[in-house]
């Protein structure tokens, strides 16, 4: 988690935003809808900052609907949303998040037509219930950085036991899918002998066993497993081993 949000942080780090040229009066306009169509809807409704780095509006349904907390929402901001999600997902919904931001970054004349829509499972009293999320660019600065960000949360329809995280980017003007470099492709940079050592490591063998059956040295294996967790973006090789046997890596 720690490397991922150090790559969120380097991402927004790329837009350069004026704060004397952010006009806030657009957020309170946007407050005042947003608050009616939560009410309407029975939307869980979120706008995220992207210069001030936090959640500047959560719509007051959020206590109805998962019994969340509303003055802990203020104070604890992102890391309270987090706490609630599944751990089995979070990894996931973070990943898939930051390559969507950076596809809309480096795409941004189609970015106020996608959506990102995620179903993923979250806490709420006392259990998990799946829920769909719908993402999109709510408003860009004068200078074209993606600036305001809209977040929809509605109880999924599908509450059969579905583990796991589904997303897509949905392009809504015209109802294409389209592909985006999602953490699902990140085993496709794995070598063959990254993959060897992975399936190695997930059956519980050490560095020096690891070694042995392959006729290398430790210092090789000890390399290829630093370079295992830097390409799928893990921070040890718990969360590594987590990830392969998610994406099949380990059969």
């Amino acid at each position: 988690m720690e490397s991922l949000q150090r790559e969120y942080e380097e991402l927004l780090d790329a837009q350069q935003f004026d704060a004397g040229e952010l006009d806030y009066s657009v957020l309170e306009r946007h407050v005042g809808r947003l608050t009616l169509l939560a009410r309407v809807a029975n939307s869980g409704i979120t706008v995220y900052d992207m210069f001030r780095r936090r959640h500047v509006f959560a719509s007051y349904n959020f206590s109805e609907l998962f019994h969340y907390d509303m003055e802990r929402i203020e104070a604890e901001d992102a890391a309270y949303f987090s706490r609630h999600i599944h751990p089995d997902d979070l990894l996931t919904l973070h990943r898939n998040g930051i390559a969507c931001l950076r596809y809309l970054m480096e795409h941004r004349e189609l970015a106020p037509d996608m959506k990102l829509i995620n179903e993923y499972r979250v806490e709420a009293c006392g259990r998990y219930v799946r829920v769909i999320e719908q993402y999109q660019v709510l408003e860009f600065d004068r200078r074209g950085n993606i600036w305001l960000s809209l977040s929809m949360v509605d109880v999924s329809p599908n509450q059969a036991a579905l583990e796991g995280v589904r997303s897509q980017l949905l392009n809504f003007r015209n109802g294409t899918v389209l592909p985006f470099p999602s953490a699902g492709d990140r085993e496709s940079q794995l070598s063959g002998r990254e993959r060897e050592i992975l399936r190695l490591i997930g059956r519980g063998k050490l560095s020096k066993e690891i070694a042995d059956e392959l006729a290398i040295s430790v210092h090789t294996v000890n390399t290829h497993r630093q370079r295992i967790l830097e390409k799928l973006n893990v921070d040890n090789s718990i969360e590594a081993v987590r990830y392969a046997s998610e994406h099949g890596l380990l059969e």
